[in-house]
């Protein structure tokens, strides 16, 4: 008995001693302050953006409006075109213009033919009056025709008709010879430089644009028109804000694995418009982002930067500073409300010791987030 006390009273110290060493050095997770890393050389305080139902869109910005124009023959000989390289036209401007020579050999022939009957009805209308004078000259009991009889015999109605048949074919011909091609719409002047038989004369671009692209089959019915989305150009990672404006349901085409022939998910075009044109180029690729949730994110009110009108906040977008363009709803206690502008998880920069800006590359090593945060 005596020696299992003395063995109790030597390992009560020792767990003791080895539980404070556990509890000293397990992670604190009751913190709810903003996540700092560790090894950021920078000195960043970030502020993470909650998880959130979204639905991805890829596509391309196309105008809203395209036309090409292509040399017709059949209308003639072309004119110079009216309008030069990147021109910005209204509705129903010249562009250029069409003249058919053998529609115009064609009115000269008929032109000369009014002209002759017109010198023929003239002759003729002589003549009648000799006629009509003659015949009043007569006593009334040696005329042989009678006023009626002199009328028809010398028809001037008959000409008459003939002229205006003839006029009336000019007419319809003159509208033929000239053609005008207008504007259909306002828009940019696009001229290629390559000059090949293939090629258009020019192009007229309009200055509205609008993404073309697709939704796969599981997200279809998730997605409404009106709905708010958060367009970013690949390229610049520039983020603009639009909305849902068009979604097909039929398919863009049969899907299938050509190799296993098994049917794969099927695409649905959608069309997302642009609340703001600035920094959007003709055939950019961006990707949208459509929140399913109707949540407004509170966030810190000290990460929101301004540029006039626009407000923004910088994010770690994998290893690179971005700019995301947001909506802003009321500022409270606690922070300041986002309508549209974030996507789930963001990294938003809340300060740092060195400056950073739009583009600049931070340490591969902030890309990760420390477990348990």
């Amino acid at each position: 008995m005596k020696k299992k006390k003395w063995l109790w009273l030597l390992l009560v110290p020792v767990l003791a001693f080895l539980g404070f060493i556990v509890l000293r050095f397990l992670p604190n997770n009751q913190s709810d302050a903003p996540l700092t890393m560790d090894e950021d050389p920078l000195g960043i305080t970030y502020f993470m953006v909650p998880p959130m139902e979204q639905v991805f869109v890829n596509g391309v910005v196309k105008p809203e409006q395209s036309q090409d124009f292509h040399k017709d023959a059949n209308l003639g000989e072309i004119s110079d075109l009216m309008v030069t390289n990147g021109d910005i036209v209204e509705e129903d401007t010249l562009l250029y213009s069409y003249t058919n020579d053998a529609i115009q050999k064609e009115i000269n022939q008929l032109t000369n033919e009014a002209a002759r009957l017109e010198t023929q009805r003239a002759n003729t209308a002589y003549k009648q009056q000799l006629a009509i004078d003659r015949w009043y000259e007569v006593p009334q009991e040696e005329r042989s025709q009678t006023l009626d009889e002199i009328y028809m015999e010398f028809n001037l109605s008959e000409i008459d008709s003939q002229i205006t048949e003839q006029y009336a074919n000019i007419e319809l011909l003159e509208s033929e010879v000239y053609t005008e091609v207008l504007a259909p719409f306002k828009g940019k002047v696009v001229i290629p430089e390559e000059k090949t038989a293939e090629a258009p004369l020019m192009k007229l671009i309009s200055e509205n644009f609008y993404v073309s692209g697709t939704l796969n089959e599981k997200d279809l019915e998730k997605v409404k028109v009106d709905q708010a989305a958060d367009i970013t150009v690949v390229s610049t990672n520039f983020t603009t804000l639009g909305k849902v404006s068009f979604v097909d349901t039929t398919p863009t085409e049969a899907n299938s694995d050509p190799y296993s022939g098994m049917a794969t998910m099927s695409s649905y075009p959608v069309k997302l418009s642009f609340d703001s044109l600035e920094g959007i180029v003709n055939g950019y690729h961006v990707q949208a982002t459509i929140q399913l949730e109707e949540t407004q994110i509170m966030i810190p009110t000290e990460a929101i930067h301004k540029e006039g009108d626009t407000a923004y906040v910088l994010v770690n977008d994998f290893g690179t500073v971005a700019k995301r363009t947001l909506q802003l709803g009321d500022e409270t206690a606690e922070g300041t409300l986002i309508t549209s502008g974030l996507e789930a998880e963001d990294e938003i920069i809340l300060s740092s010791e060195t400056p950073v800006q739009e583009g600049d590359i931070l340490d591969p090593g902030m890309m990760e987030m420390p477990e348990g945060e």
